[in-house]
């Protein structure tokens, strides 16, 4: 059984290292619940990430519950929950005791860039490693220009396209 102390480890490491909120959370969790401690398998990985964009709340968050939940019940959903959010936690109350002095300062605005440009490069690779794990690309391709063509041309609300596209999908996994 995987102790409370190591979940509690690993979602502190990721959540220490992710800057950019839940489409960055996907390579971390990928390289050490799946790669490094075998934990969880890639398809479940990214059933929680599919429920997590659903859900109301931080993506982020909805993942490291239903991963938390997987490895220790009720008790690993909460540690990793906690364990990934606190290093976000202390940063912000070390911020807002320097914030005055730092919202000016030229090394952290280039720090706070260097940031967002990496942010951008793992999201591109969270989708490249999304796609190319998924079979039916031609199937997902198609389906995304429709969707796009009904946000644009159509007066359809999101819940309907929501709706829409998972009827598509699972008429689509039937083959």
């Amino acid at each position: 059984m995987i102790s409370l102390f190591e979940i509690f480890k690993i979602y502190f490491v990721i959540g220490c290292q992710l800057f950019g909120g839940g489409y960055v959370i996907l390579p971390l969790l990928k390289k050490y619940l799946i790669e490094d401690k075998k934990w969880i398998k890639e398809d479940e990985l990214l059933d929680y990430f599919s429920l997590s964009q659903c859900l109301p709340g931080i993506i982020a968050v909805n993942i490291s519950i239903f991963s938390g939940y997987k490895l220790r019940k009720i008790k690993g959903a909460i540690v990793s929950l906690f364990a990934l959010i606190l290093p976000s936690f202390i940063s912000i109350i070390l911020i807002a005791s320097f914030l005055n002095n730092l919202a000016n300062n030229k090394i952290i605005q280039d720090i706070f860039f260097g940031v967002r440009i990496s942010v951008i490069v793992l999201i591109f690779y969270m989708i490249y490693d999304v796609f190319k794990s998924y079979s039916n690309k031609l199937f997902s391709v198609i389906l995304y220009f429709i969707i796009l063509f009904l946000i644009i041309f159509t007066p359809l609300t999101p819940a309907m396209l929501v709706l829409l596209t998972v009827l598509a999908v699972l008429f689509g996994r039937r083959k």
